[in-house]
């Protein structure tokens, strides 16, 4: 905001989308500044409420500032500026009531993110004839009233920095944006004869509500923070003072033809560092050389130059010696390398083990040995690892738990940090590696490598630039390496090496070696048979969880076996992904860690087994009609035993709760709790060891394992670790580009995770982690597609209330409005989608139901129906509302029909499936509950939820009682 001097006072402005963004705020700083306004908007229902407030601010800028000049005069007007008559009575009406027209700010446009190859003929065509052709119209119809007046003027047209760089997802908003920097240019030739000044206005990434969407993903926001050097998003403000700079003839009167880049410093980064990085890819082994005896711009970007510290956080280094300027600031020890050595800096990475002799342990080139840093006693050697010991601190502390991460660092504290002493019993190793930095497009993102899945996924961001994993002296020695030397299985061909690498599943994996060791202590070491005993093979049959002496293990398959790995070809999407496109290599690693025998079970084994195929399994295929938790992952756990672990000790954990027991289990006697602590130990320990293989790290067996670990922390309900692990989850369906829409057992897991993510969410009062957009629009889902994609709308909207987006908008209640219009008019656009199968059946109803019965099916449509009716309730509840009494009212009678809707549903869902769901919807929907009848009824529909499927633990109608009585 630009101090109120009154540049602009008697001058008469007009501005084309005004009313919202980067329009409204160059608006009321011109009004600010003395400049009498008129804006254009399109009239639209859902920018009323901006329009009403800009019109009060400016009124109350009017009347509480200065008097002497005063602030300006605003006047709106609506229509669109792609009818060039808009445009015109836009100018006919300013000049009609202030006399003159001196400056026009050409802003409106449009932008919707979209893939190249869906870009339709109507997107095309609507981008170009708002962004082109209104701005074309509009700043001709201004130019003509300015050279009819003889007296001169300013043309501003507001461009985007996406003018000078690309985007993958705005091939159709870039050459609109170029196309207006062009022709504001020409203008500038054309009528600088009439002392009409002509520039254009180059924002950055600005949070408007264009980039709405971007701004509450969390991770991409901190992605485009990062390439900003002024470390964060521009905010519309921000274009308000460059806007009255180009307005002012005594400020900019010389300008014309030009462009102003308001970006942050961008677009100047992006540039130096694809310059520094062309050079060096261009000549990667070649001997630096220096011209005019000085060192080229991009010097702090490379990497054989500046110092060792500089060069492996890969900032700028000024080379200043014998400390350079980053390092003293920062307070850490300035290395220099005696000489640029490529094999110092060829991506292998630093290695910090607390181990002795471990090899790749090294810290600094061998040149450096013996030397010491230039100020201090500590050696060269040590400073370089003492600087990467700080960063590997910093991973350890964002990745572990708070009672996990104290015992981590210990372990790195000397002298077991120099690696000069033997590793203590069960004391915990970190191995850190630092991955080749690539440099993204512009407007760009990283891509992810170092496995199949991943190099095929362009789009998807690198996550994490230093990946942290975790293993626990003291447990048995299958397949460890011996001083440093590489794993047992080692092809010559093969890819793999160890789970130390950058792979987002060593960090989910270390989230839960951490907290089991805090919440059970370290992992029991677990007998196995020496002779010829190989735990990728058939362990459950020679590893029980219990003491007893194993019985004569149970047939499991009856029928033809099947060769494992053996897929018949298919075109058909959902069955793509199970056939192997693996190299020899790669085909020999996986036989490393997948069983060619099936697993024997023990009858209790089979018990448990097959409760979680005819029950467990039904949560998490509520949205996949096609069940594969139900029918494809069993037959992928008969030849995998971290998987078959997995459902086994889910099971056993689910049953020992000793509630929700379907029929033929409610007689049994319920498994030990420990049985099931036994099995989830297993499942880690084998995951560890296979996390070796970069085949297994990408396999369909460890995205179910993760799913099947969430969902075991989910039946304790309030446990913080079960929220950590979801996060784990999305971090490996991330790094494989998993999402709604990826078909097969990738979706289903992907769905799964996000069901269980949004109800987290709700209760932390947290945004849900997801932040997929899909590509396929309502009108091309089939009806069991619709409804899963109620989940994905109804994440949105927790996002919507939680903590940190009212945190963002507690001080800009109009943009809080905005966002929760958007949102329902995503919802009503899905129900206007909803076929016949979402039309309740008839039911016979009662006059003494305190809520009225709506029969629909199958179940998944119903609480499809209930997340549509629980979103509504949410955003009724943190809607700010403008309006007195009958607004109020009408806000209440609309919660009461959506209490009443996903009540009357969730009495007639009574199958297993649905349970979990729907007593979620149930509990959002009970906290409006006023009728005491009512209020019974919601106990009861919960307590029954709560019977057919054992969650949660702690009962969810108890927590409603107490937050009635303190309401």
């Amino acid at each position: 905001m630009a101090p109120p001097w009154r540049l602009l006072a008697g001058k008469t402005a007009c501005i084309t989308g005004g009313t919202t963004g980067i329009g409204r705020a160059i608006t009321l700083e011109y009004l600010r500044q003395g400049c009498n306004v008129a804006v254009n908007h399109l009239g639209l229902c859902k920018d009323e409420p901006l329009r009403k407030s800009l019109l009060e601010e400016a009124k109350r800028l009017r009347t509480d500032g200065p008097r002497d000049p005063p602030a300006g005069e605003l006047i709106e007007m609506a229509g669109d500026v792609t009818d060039p008559q808009t445009s015109t009575n836009l100018v006919a009406e300013a000049v009609s009531t202030w006399g003159a027209l001196n400056v026009f700010v050409a802003n409106a446009g449009i932008f919707q993110a979209c893939d190249f190859l869906a870009i339709d003929k109507d997107t095309f065509d609507t981008s170009m004839r708002v962004n082109v052709n209104g701005a074309f119209y509009s700043c001709q119809a201004a130019a003509k009233q300015m050279v009819k007046q003889g007296t001169g003027g300013a043309i501003i047209g507001v461009s985007s920095i996406s003018a000078l760089v690309g985007g993958g997802k705005q091939v159709h908003y870039t050459p609109t944006k170029a196309a207006v920097l062009s022709m504001v240019q020409s203008m500038a030739i054309a009528l600088a004869k009439h002392r009409i000044r002509c520039n254009a206005l180059l924002p950055g990434t600005i949070h408007t509500q264009l980039a709405e969407d971007d701004m509450q993903d969390d991770e991409k926001r901190k992605y485009l923070e990062r390439r900003i050097p002024w470390e964060r998003v521009g905010r519309p403000e921000d274009m308000a003072g460059p806007a009255v700079f180009l307005a002012s003839d005594e400020l900019s009167g010389y300008m014309t033809g030009s462009q102003v880049l308001a970006d942050g410093g961008m677009f100047v980064n992006l540039h130096t560092r694809s310059l520094g990085e062309a050079e060096v890819e261009a000549q990667p082994d070649s001997e630096r050389r220096f011209t005019r005896g000085r060192l080229s711009r991009g010097k702090g970007l490379r990497k054989t130059t500046g110092c060792l510290t500089c060069r492996r956080r890969h900032i700028k280094c000024d080379e200043a010696k014998p400390i350079c300027r980053g390092c003293a600031k920062r307070k850490v020890p300035c290395v220099y390398d005696s000489k640029p050595d490529s094999t110092s800096t060829s991506g292998s990475g630093l290695s910090v083990v607390s181990g002795s002799g471990s090899a790749g342990s090294t810290a600094a080139p061998n040149s450096t040995r013996g030397s010491k840093i230039a100020g201090s006693d500590i050696p060269v050697a040590d400073a370089a690892t003492t600087a990467e010991a700080e960063s590997v601190r910093e991973v350890i502390r964002a990745s572990l738990s708070p009672a996990a991460a104290p015992a981590a660092l210990a372990s790195l504290e000397p002298p077991a940090l120099y690696g000069t002493t033997e590793p203590t019993p069960h004391s915990v190793r970190f191995s850190i590696a630092e991955p080749d930095h690539q440099l993204a497009n512009p407007l760009g993102r990283p891509w992810v490598g170092h496995s199949p899945q991943a190099a095929q996924s362009p789009e998807e961001p690198r996550l994490y630039q230093n990946s942290i994993s975790t293993t626990f002296d003291g447990l048995p020695p299958a397949h460890h390496a011996s001083n440093g030397g590489p794993p047992a299985f080692d092809p010559a061909s093969a890819s793999s090496a160890s789970h130390t690498a950058e792979s987002p599943t060593a960090r989910w994996l270390g989230l839960l070696l951490g907290d089991a060791t805090v919440g059970n202590g370290v992992l029991p070491d677990i007998e196995y048979e020496l002779d010829g005993f190989d735990i990728f093979g058939n362990s459950i049959a020679q590893s029980h969880a219990s003491d007893v002496t194993p019985a004569s293990p149970a047939t499991t398959r009856a029928g033809l076996e099947v060769p494992v790995g053996v897929s018949p070809n298919t075109c058909n999407p959902s069955l793509q992904e199970r056939i192997p496109h693996l190299r020899s290599d790669q085909l020999s690693e996986k036989q490393a860690w997948h069983s060619s025998d099936a697993i024997e079970l023990l009858p209790y084994e089979h018990m448990l087994f097959m409760y979680f195929v005819q029950h467990i399994s039904q949560w998490m295929d509520l949205f996949e009609p096609k069940r594969p938790f139900g029918t494809f992952v069993p037959h992928l756990a008969m030849h995998n035993v971290g998987l078959m672990n997995a459902i086994l000790a889910l099971s056993a954990r689910h049953l020992s709760l000793g509630t929700g027991h379907p029929a033929g289990y409610a007689d049994a006697s319920p498994p030990d709790a420990n049985d099931a602590v036994r099995y989830y130990f297993k499942t880690l320990h084998y995951s560890q060891k296979a996390m070796q293989y970069d085949t297994y790290k990408t396999s369909l067996e460890l995205l179910a394992i993760s799913l099947i670990i969430s969902t075991y922390e989910m039946l304790d309900g309030s446990s913080t670790d079960w929220e950590r692990h979801l996060k784990g989850v999305f971090w490996i369906q991330r790094s494989q580009v998993i999402h709604g829409d990826s078909g097969g057992l990738r979706q289903a897991v992907w769905w799964a995770w996000l069901c269980q993510d949004v109800w987290a969410a709700f209760r932390e009062k947290r945004k849900p982690f997801t932040f997929w957009r899909p590509e396929r629009t309502f009108d091309a889902l089939d009806p069991f597609e619709l409804a899963a994609r109620s989940v994905h709308i109804f994440a949105q909207v927790v996002g919507f209330c939680s903590t940190e987006e009212m945190e963002e908008t507690k001080n800009d209640l109009a943009s809080r409005m905005s966002r929760a219009d958007v949102l329902l008019e995503k919802l009503e656009d899905w129900r206007r989608h909803l076929t016949v199968e979402f039309e309740a059946l008839p039911v016979s109803t009662s006059s003494g139901d305190a809520f009225q019965p709506i029969w629909l099916h199958p179940p998944v449509f119903g609480v499809a129906i209930q997340l549509y009716y629980c979103s509504l309730i949410l955003i009724y509840l943190n809607r700010p509302t403008l309006g007195g009494l009958d607004v109020y009212l009408e806000q209440q009678k609309s919660l009461r029909t959506c209490i009443k809707a996903v009540c009357g549903i969730a009495m007639t869902l009574t199958d297993y499936a649905s349970g979990v769901m729907s007593s979620q919807c149930v509990f959002i929907a009970g906290l409006s509950v006023e009728r005491i009848d009512q209020q019974n009824a919601v106990l009861e529909i919960l307590a029954k939820c709560r019977q057919r499927t054992g969650w949660p633990v702690q009962p969810l109608e108890d927590e409603l009682r107490l937050r009635w009585e303190r309401h």
